[in-house]
């Protein structure tokens, strides 16, 4: 590890153990323009030599800290698993592009049926990909967040306050997508990517622990549903609202995600073993999230380069399903979408 930055022991020692257990070299860099919650480039993932944790250049002190401890942990989950052969990644193929986006298209027309503001023909086309890439980046990160925010939590108690404060913000940036598309988007997967974040966050809540977290309290549209009696939520009052039923969905991903993390002992001696482990148990959690939301058929385990090769040819994989779902019906206008 080569810098210059102030770092504080607890990080030079996360750092050291990274690179000794990976027998790799972990560089730091500063941008400006950085993504918020950090990025890590790593060279198993990518065809690198390094591996690069970027974060926000006006990051300091512990949240700097925070930020560096997040990305090792998922460096350090990759790596165990690529050392064991096993690294694999959700990629997507043409099969499986044809199958999530012809579902999409089931769900949006059932929805439009019922709207009198219909969305144009060539706005619904190009809303399939979109969603479907937007799953595809949500499975590919939602459940490595909540194992890697666990971690960090019990191996590092001295940032805990300042892990909480970043992931409280990060859960309030991830409630608000699809905000502005709520009436664009199928109910369906507006309900599924809010349900997806809820869980991650009440699992976190009470992991932490943190009341702070609560979904139910610290989330707008989901304050209504707090200390409601069953009476009333079971009225179609409640039931009808996206909010109501991305809580109901929430709660059973929630008991998905808990029941391969409650053996993890998160205590344990943090070995290349133990990092592997970790590795299992996101896979299986990754699966179990897929087959909830029926989307087995969306998505293939591949490793890595599998899936920058799928990023790179996406527009061919788009034509080639529209043209699948539409056949003969392909007109200019699909065409151009």
């Amino acid at each position: 590890m080569k810098t210059e930055m102030p770092l504080s022991k607890p990080i030079r020692r996360i750092l050291a153990h990274t690179e000794e257990l990976l027998d790799t070299e972990v560089s730091l860099l500063r941008q400006p323009e950085a993504e918020p919650g950090g990025t890590l480039v790593d060279k198993f993932t990518y065809d690198i030599d390094t591996n690069v944790i970027i974060f926000p250049a006006q990051y300091v002190g512990l949240l700097k800290d925070f930020i560096i401890a997040k990305h090792c942990t998922h460096l350090l989950i990759k790596g165990a698993a690529a050392k064991k052969g096993e690294y694999k990644v959700c990629s997507y193929n043409a099969d499986s592009v044809y199958n999530g986006m012809r579902q999409i298209y089931i769900d949006a027309l059932k929805d439009e049926a019922k709207k009198e503001n219909k969305l144009p023909v060539q706005k619904l086309i190009q809303m399939l990909f979109i969603l479907f890439s937007h799953f595809n980046d949500d499975i590919n990160e939602i459940p490595w967040n909540a194992i890697i925010n666990a971690d960090v939590y019990h191996r590092m108690p001295k940032i805990r306050k300042t892990q909480l404060y970043h992931i409280m913000k990060e859960s309030k940036n991830d409630m608000d997508e699809m905000m502005e598309q709520e009436s664009i988007v199928p109910r369906r997967y507006f309900v599924l990517n809010k349900a997806m974040f809820y869980a991650r966050d009440m699992y976190l809540a009470k992991t932490l622990p943190a009341d702070e977290l609560m979904p139910v309290l610290n989330i707008p549209q989901m304050k209504k549903f707090n200390h409601l009696e069953v009476k009333e939520m079971l009225t179609t009052r409640w039931t009808h609202t996206a909010w109501y039923q991305s809580k109901v969905f929430g709660d059973n991903m929630l008991s998905i995600i808990e029941k391969p993390l409650g053996p993890v002992d998160w205590k344990e001696e943090p070995t290349i073993d133990y990092y592997y482990d970790l590795y299992k148990v996101g896979k299986l959690l990754t699966d179990n999230l897929i087959g909830y939301m029926t989307m087995r058929d969306w998505f293939v385990w591949e490793p890595p380069k599998h899936l920058l090769d799928a990023h790179d040819h996406k527009a061919e994989h788009e034509k080639g399903a529209l043209k699948r779902i539409f056949g003969d019906l392909i007109t200019d206008t699909l065409e151009g979408a």
